[in-house]
């Protein structure tokens, strides 16, 4: 079974590894995801090889994704123009063009930080409610945008209530090891292969797995929210119900991503909960001040809770060993024989611990003990010093 990334690359997409899950995961869910990079790292290109990957038709007869310059698209070109004969009777329909927004199912919405004010609220309205003027936009899933950072010249802060529209805010790399560049470098930009029926099916068997997540791992995504915006607002921001929901969505799609591609392991769930929390950080695109010390401290708030819960579980677990294991002289978690563990469907847990032999229980208390370190540090890697490929080595013992 391929990996999302092994899918790009096979479509001519490279370097894009350590932001995978969070693309991925935008495909998913169908909500809007911002593109944060330098000039000339391949954004437009991947949003127009990804809509070639689902299906969506861009040719001299159908143009079903469009790429628009919001630094230089006018209304008009978006909307079309009214319909003279339709509005004789009445009704308001627009005339349609290769590049209007009416038939299109994928959109990038390119430089949206330079597009005037006026013309930002418009995008606004598509972004947030797949709308414009009121009027639904029928068939738009997918809704990328791509801006240069803040400090670029002739680009703007993002009103904050924009910035809350988007699912998923992305730092795309601007630097590529040697091989992926290699790669860059010989393969032509136009080259992808028709509609990929492998994206398509594992769009759909991660989103059942989204669906269905043990409530063991659901209470943990559900309890880490809680704590990270309630610190958040603590320290003076506002951290919106909106943005906690699009969170917990976000994070119940990276579990499932990584229940697909094997097992989701203990290490995982530190990492995407450091990830997570970078991608829904939406204030330094909002202001010159991006708030990452309220960030660290939230999420280091959220991680210890954590660790907290896991010090109580860990006391009940002992508790319950010991009285099971007094009650009739047998060990319940002694380690089973070879054969016994042959006959064990292991595949049925979601979670890969150390020691899959002592059950739920002993994977739930796990998980819950991942412990501060492995927390911090992810987060000290992943946010701070922006490594979005780092991935922890460390050895955890409970």
């Amino acid at each position: 079974m391929k990996d999302f990334n092994k899918l790009l690359e096979e479509n001519g997409i490279y370097g894009y590894k350590s932001i995978s899950k969070g693309i991925l995961a935008s495909l998913i869910s169908k909500e809007p995801l911002l593109l944060v990079g330098e000039h000339g790292t391949g954004k437009t290109m991947l949003a127009e090889k990804l809509s070639l990957m689902l299906g969506i038709k861009n040719n001299e007869t159908t143009k079903e994704f469009n790429a628009y310059d919001a630094s230089k698209s006018l209304f008009e070109d978006v909307i079309g123009f009214p319909n003279p004969s339709k509005m004789q009777s009445g009704k308001l329909e627009y005339i349609e063009s290769d590049i209007t927004i009416w038939n299109k199912k994928f959109i990038l919405i390119d430089e949206i930080s330079r597009a005037n004010p006026a013309m930002q609220n418009k995008w606004f309205e598509i972004i947030g409610s797949r709308r414009l003027m009121g009027k639904k936009i029928p068939n738009l899933d997918y809704v990328f945008a791509a801006m240069n950072p803040p400090n670029y010249l002739g680009a703007n802060y993002l009103d904050s209530a924009l910035a809350d529209r988007f699912f998923l805010i992305v730092k795309v790399p601007s630097s590529y090891d040697r091989a992926d560049l290699t790669k860059i470098i010989n393969t032509e930009n136009s080259f992808c292969n028709p509609q990929s029926e492998e994206l398509i099916e594992m769009i759909y068997a991660i989103e059942r797995i989204s669906q269905t997540l043990k409530p063991e791992i659901a209470k943990i995504i559900e309890n880490f929210i809680l704590d990270f915006s309630h610190k958040v607002e603590e320290l003076g921001l506002l951290f919106s119900p909106r943005r906690s929901a699009m969170m917990k969505k976000s994070l119940s799609l990276f579990m499932a991503i990584d229940i697909y591609n094997g097992k989701l392991t203990q290490t995982k769930i530190a990492e995407n909960f450091a990830l997570c929390s970078n991608y829904s950080w939406n204030f330094h695109l909002t202001e010159e001040e991006p708030q990452l010390d309220i960030l660290q401290e939230a999420f280091k708030y959220a991680s210890v809770k954590i660790v907290i819960n896991a010090g109580n579980t860990y006391k009940q677990f002992d508790e319950y060993k010991s009285k099971n294991s007094s009650s009739n002289g047998v060990d319940p978690f002694k380690k089973k024989s070879s054969k016994t563990k042959a006959k064990q469907q292991v595949l049925d847990d979601d979670v890969d611990s150390d020691d899959d032999d002592h059950g739920d229980l002993w994977t739930f208390m796990q998980i819950l003990g991942t412990g501060v370190e492995l927390f911090t540090v992810g987060f000290y890697e992943m946010v701070i010093k922006k490594n979005g490929s780092w991935k922890s080595k460390m050895k955890i013992n409970i």
